[in-house]
């Protein structure tokens, strides 16, 4: 059996190097709109890093027709919130007025005299407002010229795949990507339901398109280009997270792994590449870092992932309960970053945290210990050994969040008296607890042990 199925294995080692010097970089639409999403710091980052890329920047037809198409209402979604908190602080004085005249501190308390709360609180609203007014007008205005366009559009000048042609191709298409959604074949089928509640067609340039349909177009053309292009390694970036892009299991909390199979395959074998990455926007400018000698700040990556959260949410409904975990991974994420240069939630993906510095990559794999029964350790370690390979790890974490010192202490010892599978010594196993300040949640470590160590 070996070797014939390299789609389902993730532990496939990949020369991230040489993928970076060489391949051809895609980028989603969604990835493109998130610029007006962005502060301008974080903006102007990302984009550098596009004109580090080069001629190698690439989008399909369909992602430069779906950009035009929606920048207005992502311009206008972002306009809507000056109102917004505009009303959040009028409402705030209202009540904080009617509040205390209702209290009648005037007739009831003598000694209590609620003007200097009151001045106060309007000195600052009034100073608040007055800053929110100036980034106003700096916001992006619906009939403006558009920097961010014109930025994009020279970006990627000469470098947008072919349109469809006719209404029979689309429809083509169309039917394709019907049989597909109803088998549950990637990408799309999460938006079978976008028509559910009114028209889902959108007119262009002679042809009628069904939006839920959007996804497959894309991808179709991405193949199609692959097959005629020269390049044999291809990297993905997207900020859709659901489960028609990227391969998604319950382990512990949710846990990406990486693209779907069926789009591994496809891009193999019907776009004749070699390499098929792909990445969420935080991962790949955290790489960038690596490979492209990019300047990208920790205050940028936050910004990204925070961004691709608040798109998520909006999207799709989580199922899983992530409760005391995201506690430990936010901590766990604070404590890497006072050991490394820079370290980045891997927002969902496989492992849970990347840290880079002069020594490399690590990664860090946040679990919750439970109980002090070995087997889902070893089962953890098991699950995790694979990654440093296929993720280009220089060395891996797992953490393993416990509830006081005689829990890892037992976990330990029981751990060194059990015949444990032979697996790379980079691999490190930590124990520690999460403790409660007044700063926040801060990750304790209790015993760090290399994995060799335990078999010695």
């Amino acid at each position: 059996m070996k070797g014939l199925f390299p789609q389902y294995d993730y532990s496939t080692p990949t020369d991230y190097e040489e993928t970076w010097k060489t391949a051809l970089f895609v980028f989603d639409t969604n990835v493109l709109l998130n610029l007006y999403r962005y502060q301008e710091r974080t903006r102007e980052e990302l984009l550098e890093t596009l004109d580090k890329l080069a001629d190698r920047v690439w989008i399909p037809h369909h992602v430069a027709l779906e950009f035009q198409r929606n920048r207005l209402t992502v311009i206008a979604a972002q306009g809507r919130r000056f109102s917004e908190i505009r009303k959040v602080i009028e409402k705030a004085k209202t009540d904080l007025t009617n509040g205390i005249s209702n209290l009648q501190l005037t007739k009831r308390h003598t000694l209590i005299n609620p003007e200097p709360l009151t001045t106060g609180f309007d000195k600052l609203t009034s100073e608040f407002l007055a800053e929110l007014d100036k980034l106003q007008e700096n916001q992006q205005a619906l009939n403006a010229p558009d920097p961010i366009k014109e930025r994009i559009e020279k970006i990627f000048d000469g470098k947008v795949g072919a349109a469809f042609s006719t209404q029979d191709e689309v429809d083509k298409k169309s039917k394709a990507a019907e049989l597909r959604y109803k088998a549950k074949i990637p990408p799309g089928y999460k938006d079978e339901d976008k028509d559910k509640d009114g028209p889902d067609d959108f007119y262009h340039h002679g042809i009628v398109y069904k939006r839920k349909y959007g996804d497959y177009f894309v991808w179709s053309q991405i193949l199609e280009h692959a097959e005629k292009s020269n390049h044999k390694k291809l990297v993905f970036i997207t900020d859709d997270a659901k489960e028609d892009w990227w391969k998604q299991i319950d382990f512990d909390g949710p846990k990406t792994l990486g693209p779907r199979p069926e789009l591994v395959d496809e891009a193999t074998n019907i776009g004749r590449l070699d390499t098929f990455l792909m990445y969420k926007p935080e991962g790949f400018l955290n790489f960038a870092n690596e490979f492209l000698a990019a300047k990208i700040s920790n205050e940028t990556l936050k910004e990204v992932h925070e961004v691709s959260q608040n798109n998520k949410n909006h999207n799709t409904k989580n199922i899983f309960n992530r409760g005391a975990y995201l506690v430990a991974e936010s901590a766990v994420l604070l404590w890497a970053r006072s050991v490394h240069e820079q370290a980045t939630i891997n927002d969902g993906l496989y492992p849970d945290i990347i840290a880079t510095d002069a020594s490399g990559i690590t990664g860090y794999e946040v679990k919750i210990f439970k109980h002090t029964d070995t087997k889902n350790i070893i089962e953890a370690i098991k699950f995790a050994a694979y990654s440093i390979d296929a993720y280009g790890l220089t060395s891996l974490n797992i953490v393993f969040i416990v509830s006081s010192f005689y829990d890892a202490n037992g976990a330990l010892i029981k751990l060194k008296n059990t015949n444990l599978p032979p697996l790379p010594d980079n691999i490190n196993i930590i124990f520690g607890e999460i403790v409660e300040s007044a700063e926040g949640a801060r990750f304790e470590p209790l015993h760090q042990v290399q994995y060799g160590e335990l078999n010695a």
